[in-house]
């Protein structure tokens, strides 16, 4: 069996985007702070160095992270015009509809476990660029929701944020898919059911 041998100092065609892949699936498993750059790299199979090829650190990788589920957010919605509504079948398929549905589905997913972990990371509040990119998603997943309801262009939608239109039509949806989607998540503290003592 002959080994093929990958040049030093080239990472492997396709690499940061496994780095990208596997920083999006711990940080739905663990969050931010609980996901080490060691964690990435054994999850991604890319060499040692490949990281540091790409990324300047953990902050940098996880920037790239947040863009790429953020700009996978209206495929995982199901609300764009395209063939890919995946995440509103599974909400007509759980016997119930609407964006709360949708939303539901979305936060059980990948994309919306991580950002569930993101908004709850104390570390991501003390950087100012990851809780700017947060916030942006947040906005994002607003401006959905209200072309959801209103059957406008989600695109331009967040224009709206400033004048106050969106959070009045979108943050009830919003902070309660929110609050299910944290009280759904494994390995969370049950503050409804404290453990019994005994």
């Amino acid at each position: 069996m002959t080994s093929q041998r990958r040049r030093t100092g080239r990472p492997a065609h396709g690499s940061r985007g496994k780095l990208v892949a596997a920083a999006c699936e711990l940080f739905a498993e663990r969050g931010f702070t609980a996901t080490s750059p060691t964690m990435v790299l054994d999850r991604s199979g890319v060499g040692h160095g490949s990281l540091y090829h790409y990324f300047d650190g953990k902050e940098a990788l996880a920037l790239a992270a947040i863009e790429q589920m953020r700009a996978d957010l209206m495929a995982k919605l199901g609300l764009e015009n395209s063939e890919d509504r995946d995440c509103e079948a599974d909400a007509e398929n759980s016997g119930t509809t609407g964006i709360d549905a949708i939303l539901d589905v979305y936060f059980g997913r990948t994309e919306g476990r991580a950002l569930l972990h993101l908004l709850t990371d104390p570390t991501i509040g003390e950087s100012p660029t990851l809780s700017q990119q947060v916030r942006a998603w947040c906005d994002d997943l607003r401006a959905a929701i209200e072309a959801s309801i209103t059957g406008d262009s989600a695109e331009g939608s967040t224009d709206d944020v400033s004048s106050g239109r969106l959070p009045e039509v979108a943050d009830p949806h919003l902070a309660a898919a929110l609050g299910r989607g944290l009280l759904a998540m494994p390995h969370k503290v049950d503050l409804l059911h404290p453990a019994d003592p005994r």
